[in-house]
């Protein structure tokens, strides 16, 4: 599976750039699961520019782990910025 990404910008005229954005275009899904997954649960991190899974400690805190594997059908998952 090959994610690809790219940088937004708040500002055009500004060269900091705000979140990484998932281009749908470009993007190749290995399985119907996971897109269905992404709809109903973001995984998408936007400030690391990878799927994550999200967990919730008993004492209230949320650990984010990146996502390398899908979890249905295993294939690695390759993330590359896409520029224009």
């Amino acid at each position: 599976m090959k994610i690809f990404y790219t940088k937004h910008f708040d500002d055009p005229t500004c060269e900091k750039f705000t979140e990484f954005r998932v281009d749908t275009h470009r993007t190749w899904w290995c399985c119907k699961q996971l897109k269905e997954h992404d709809k109903h649960f973001q995984l998408w991190n936007v400030k690391w520019a990878k799927f994550h899974f999200k967990d919730i400690s008993t004492d209230g805190n949320i650990a984010f782990f990146p996502m390398n594997y899908c979890p249905y059908c295993g294939e690695k998952i390759e993330y590359e910025e896409f520029t224009k």
